[in-house]
């Protein structure tokens, strides 16, 4: 019987080796077609967002209990907000609020929770608002809604408002190009309930400004005058920035109170008036 020269054992060892490789690249490529080797087809998705708008407690975390997903909220203190949708596997889903701490006693501590089911395709903002502490109005609640936005017509943005600012009432909402004088006499929404959102409006892209009143009136002014985000067109190589200065951004205004004061809320000058924030619902093309 002849010996295998080392030089032949090499050589089966390379061959056995592409054929292991040739075999897994296979095995794989079957997993991806599925069993009758049809394509595979992705898990069906939806997107969310979230925004803490509770003005009188600690730091929260958003969590889905009932899967494993990147989507939530985490350490988020009021007025923490996501500009931007996060994907989440369509499907019925139950979403905890927990107290963010690093206090094992305290961490497990559930102050809402929700089931909510998310249809494929759909975007979602996950909105928890009022006041925590027992016997304040309005209570505090959570609400998630399906976003809607129109596609603007060329030149032109969309913007809605939300009010979250709990203990101030129903308000109206301004919007102008100036950068003193408003509110105007007229505002674009009138008597915005707690809760509730506007429709939206296409106007010309401009830089635009917004202000908020208590409803019936023009001053003085609960949110002052403030602008908002301008956004940025695309580059070769970045993608546009939703704002109101670049055609077919889609804008939600939200509304938010100041802090209650002494809560653990947080309670830098910035949190000691009311103020806005500018949610992302279309990215321009």
């Amino acid at each position: 019987m002849n010996e295998a020269k080392p030089l032949d054992v090499e050589t089966a060892m390379r061959v056995l080796r592409l054929v292991s490789l040739a075999a897994i690249a296979a095995s794989l490529t079957a997993c991806e077609r599925g069993t009758e080797g049809t394509p595979f087809e992705p898990d069906p998705l939806a997107a969310v967002r979230f925004i803490n708008a509770v003005p009188d407690t600690m730091a929260m975390d958003y969590r889905f209990v009932d899967f494993v997903t990147n989507a939530g909220m985490y350490d988020a203190t009021f007025r923490t907000n996501q500009a931007h949708y996060q994907p989440v596997l369509a499907g019925q889903h139950t979403i905890r609020v927990f107290l963010s701490s690093t206090d094992v006693t305290v961490a497990p501590t559930v102050v809402n929770e929700t089931n909510f089911t998310f249809v494929e395709g759909k975007n979602y903002t996950f909105l928890h608002a009022g006041f925590m502490r027992a016997g304040q109005s309005p209570a505090v609640s959570v609400n998630v809604v399906e976003d809607s936005p129109p596609t603007p017509t060329a030149g032109r943005i969309a913007l809605r408002a939300v009010n979250l600012a709990a203990g101030l009432g129903a308000m109206d909402v301004f919007v102008g190009t100036a950068t003193s004088g408003l509110p105007s006499a007229t505002a674009r929404w009138s008597n915005v309930a707690f809760g509730a959102f506007t429709p939206y409006v296409e106007l010309d892209t401009a830089a635009y400004r917004v202000a908020a009143t208590a409803s019936g009136t023009t001053t003085p002014l609960v949110v002052a005058n403030t602008a908002a985000p301008a956004g940025s067109a695309a580059t070769g190589t970045s993608s546009a920035i939703t704002g109101v200065r670049i055609s077919g951004s889609a804008l939600t205004i939200v509304l938010l109170p100041r802090s209650v004061a002494g809560s653990p809320a947080p309670q830098t000058s910035a949190y000691t008036s009311p103020a806005f924030v500018f949610l992302n619902d279309r990215r321009p093309q």
